[in-house]
């Protein structure tokens, strides 16, 4: 793949221009900043005599037609938002890294028997009307009307945002048709972990994505004067919400240890009220993120958090609700059965690991052929401007993916 280098370095640095000049690197879904770096992903398509289109959903995609009449695809691409002063890779690599490939396949007059659609997945991270994947959601029928509905702290309707940047929310609501014509979904991305450091290993060929949950818990004490109220008498909701805090954190080192898969439990909000250096709290709410494998030990997470919850409930109330929920989700085994012969043939090392974070291939999978690999990220660091990830390895995944999409082209049954 010549030039490859060269062509990677200079579009993550033209992205890297679209980005809130006082908070690098921000760039969150339907910003100025996301509009002009769609608007530089549209000249590529153009520079590679792409096809440029959005569906109804908002994506935006880029097709590398067949000359043969098919109506049978291939989907790679990932995402250009960003988390408020993320990174320059998350998302962006899986997009420079299919901008190689499909670059490669014009420059080298590639005839394939099936189409290649490179997609820019709209709003992929957690964003102000809660909700991620939107795009991927909207494609696989899980934009309820509901979800559309969600209006921002200044406003704006989901479904208006969606058409503003190219879709039609009034059409969503079920699964795309094209579907059934999908051969593969592939993904690249960084690992954000540091497995592959320090097993110094070339790609992560990922088994599966895990269930996630959110969870609020709201703590009911009693607010009074902090000077005048005596230790003994306090309902302090924030000294209850701290020990289920390190009971939560406790609980998930145990089930960590001794279960083999992934599992993990962040509370990562925390609102206090009335907020105020002279009043004892009276209501705490938490946020609890968990990330779960094996549904055995979610459900042993929860049973035991139940219980602890109840046992503080006799001086507080303690309301205990999950918030949102994606399932668990397996990658498509004959497709990672493909990748690790591609990784071989091109002398690439790999493991098989599971995925901490949720991703757009996680909804993609759930209807179609789909897998991720993972490239190494420096010190597992990422949603952080110190995100950083080699070219070199940015170049090794692209290159089992493109050898993953010719392997695919090989075989008779698409032409």
């Amino acid at each position: 793949m010549k030039h490859t280098k060269k062509y990677i370095q200079t579009c993550l640095k033209e992205l890297e221009k679209y980005t809130q000049k006082t908070n690098p690197f921000t760039r969150l879904v339907f910003s100025e900043e996301f509009i002009k770096a769609r608007s530089w992903l549209k000249k590529e398509f153009k520079n590679l005599n792409l096809n440029i289109k959005y569906d109804y959903a908002g994506n935006l995609f880029g097709v590398y037609k067949s000359k043969l009449k098919t109506n049978k695809k291939i989907l790679i691409g990932s995402h250009l938002d960003t988390v408020k002063s993320g990174g320059r890779y998350d998302g962006i690599a899986g997009i420079v890294s299919s901008l190689a490939i499909l670059k490669y396949f014009v420059e080298n007059k590639i005839n394939l028997p099936f189409d290649v659609e490179l997609y820019d997945y709209l709003g992929e991270e957690l964003n102000e009307w809660g909700t991620s994947c939107i795009g991927t959601r909207g494609m696989t029928g899980l934009l309820d009307k509901k979800i559309l509905n969600r209006v921002n702290s200044d406003g704006k309707l989901l479904k208006d945002e969606i058409d503003r940047c190219g879709g039609n929310s009034s059409k969503l609501g079920k699964k795309f048709n094209f579907f059934k014509d999908v051969i593969a979904c592939f993904e690249l991305h960084i690992e954000q972990g540091v497995r592959l450091e320090q097993n110094k290993t070339d790609i992560g060929i990922v088994n599966s994505i895990p269930s996630i949950s959110r969870h609020k818990l709201n703590i009911f004490g009693k607010a009074s004067h902090s000077g005048t109220t005596l230790m003994n008498n306090r309902r302090d909701a924030l000294v209850a919400a701290s020990k289920l805090i390190i009971f939560i954190n406790e609980l998930a080192k145990k089930i960590s240890n001794k279960d083999n898969r992934h599992f993990v439990a962040t509370v990562g909000k925390i609102d206090v009220g009335p907020n105020a250096a002279t009043i004892i709290p009276s209501e705490v709410e938490l946020t609890i993120d968990l990330r779960v494998v094996s549904k055995t030990s979610r459900n042993e997470f929860l049973t035991k958090l139940n219980k602890e919850i109840k046992s503080l409930n006799t001086k507080f109330k303690i309301e205990f609700h999950e918030i949102a929920f994606s399932p668990y989700t397996e990658m498509d085994k004959k497709l990672n059965s493909l990748l690790k012969l591609s990784a071989k043939k091109e002398n690439i090392s790999f493991i098989s690991l599971d995925s901490g974070a949720g991703h757009d291939t996680a909804h993609l999978s759930r209807v179609s052929p789909a897998s991720m690999i993972f490239i190494p990220c420096k010190n597992g660091l990422s949603h952080c401007p110190e995100e950083y990830t080699k070219i070199s390895d940015i170049i090794k995944g692209t290159k089992v993916i493109k050898r993953s999409i010719m392997e695919l082209a090989s075989n008779k049954k698409y032409y």
